[in-house]
C-alpha cells in the first residue's frame, strides 16, 4: 500500500530558441502477476493508463496536452514529508478516491488521479514560485467529466507552501493548503483540506500533520497523523522508517492504525466512510526508482 508499480516512456525534442517539444506515455501494472493495474483509465485494453500527453515549453511555461496529472494533487504533494509513508496517498486521503474518478465509474487503487482529454498551463519559475491552471474538456464522456484545477507552491527561504483547488462540475469541490519547514533535526508538515460533495452528502474536513528525523544520513523516521471530520469522521496515525541502500534502492517499514472513515481497507483514505471499525496494517518492502 506503499505506492504501485509504474514505467514511463518518455522523450524530447529541442525546438532551439529555449523551446521544447515533449511526450509523456506511462502505464500502472501489477508486479504480481503482470496484468495492468495502478492506473487511471478504466478500460482493462489501456496500456497507458496513467498518462498520456505532449507538452510545448519554453520561456512562457509548459502547455501539456492530453490524459495527465491532476494538477491539484501537485497542490498537496508540494510538502510532503521527506520519507513519508503516505507517499501519494497524503494526497489521495483527503478526500478519497470519488476525488478524482472518470465519469463517476473507478477501477480501484489509483484511479482518477489523471484527467483525460485536459490542457494544463504551468508558469516558469517565478522567484520561487509557480502557477499551474488545467481544463479538462467534455469529450470524454459522461457528463461529470468536467474539471478545472488549480494549484500553487511557493517557496520562501527553507519554508514550503502549497495549495490546490478544483471544481468538479457534477461531483464536488475541494480546497486544500499546507506547509512544510525545518525544526531543527526534524522537518514538519502541516495540511487543511476540505472537500464538499454534491447533493446531500456532507464535506469533509481534514487536519494532517507530521514530522521527520533523518537519524543518519540513511535512515529517516516518520511520525504522522491524520484525523476527519464531517462524513468521513475518523483518525489515522502511521509510524516508518526509511533506509536507502543507494540513491536508487531503499528498504521501508511501517504501521499504520485506523479508525472510523480511515477503517477496513480505506485506511489510507477518506472513502470508505461507512467502516464501523478502524483498521490496522503492517507493510515491508523495498523500492527502486531507476
Amino acid at each position: 500500500m506503499n505506492g504501485g508499480s509504474i514505467f514511463t516512456l518518455a522523450g524530447s525534442d529541442d525546438l532551439g530558441g529555449g523551446m521544447k517539444a515533449s511526450f509523456t506515455l506511462q502505464a500502472g501494472f501489477n508486479a504480481g502477476n503482470g496484468t495492468m493495474s495502478n492506473g487511471g483509465t478504466i478500460t482493462t485494453s489501456s496500456v497507458f493508463n496513467r498518462q498520456s500527453n505532449v507538452a510545448l515549453s519554453g520561456g512562457f511555461g509548459t502547455i501539456t496536452l492530453g490524459s495527465q496529472l491532476n494538477t491539484y494533487i501537485a497542490g498537496a504533494a508540494g510538502t510532503v514529508l521527506p520519507g513519508s509513508i503516505f507517499g501519494a496517498f497524503d494526497v489521495a486521503a483527503i478526500v478519497g478516491s470519488g476525488e478524482y474518478t472518470q465519469g463517476g465509474s473507478v477501477g480501484g487503487g489509483a484511479t482518477g488521479f489523471f484527467i483525460p482529454n485536459a490542457i494544463t498551463y504551468s508558469t516558469p519559475d517565478l522567484g520561487g514560485m509557480g502557477l499551474s491552471v488545467q481544463k479538462q474538456l467534455q469529450g470524454s464522456g459522461a457528463a461529470n467529466d468536467d474539471a478545472t484545477a488549480v494549484s500553487g507552491s511557493a517557496s520562501l527561504g527553507d519554508v514550503k507552501a502549497s495549495f490546490g483547488y478544483l471544481d468538479r462540475a457534477q461531483t464536488r469541490k475541494s480546497w486544500t493548503v499546507g506547509a512544510m519547514a525545518p525544526i531543527g533535526p526534524l522537518t514538519a508538515n502541516l495540511r487543511y483540506s476540505e472537500a464538499d460533495p454534491a447533493g446531500a452528502v456532507a464535506a469533509v474536513t481534514q487536519i494532517r500533520g507530521g514530522v521527520s528525523y533523518a537519524l543518519t544520513d540513511s535512515t529517516t523516521l516518520t511520525l504522522q497523523h491524520a484525523t476527519n471530520s464531517g462524513s468521513a469522521k475518523g483518525d489515522l496515525t502511521s509510524i516508518g522508517a526509511l533506509y536507502s541502500l543507494s540513491k536508487a534502492t531503499s528498504l521501508y517499514a511501517h504501521y499504520s492504525g485506523a479508525n472510523g472513515g480511515f477503517g477496513g481497507g480505506g485506511a489510507y483514505g477518506a472513502a470508505n466512510s461507512t467502516a464501523a471499525k478502524g483498521g490496522s496494517s503492517v507493510a515491508v518492502g523495498v523500492v527502486t526508482n531507476f
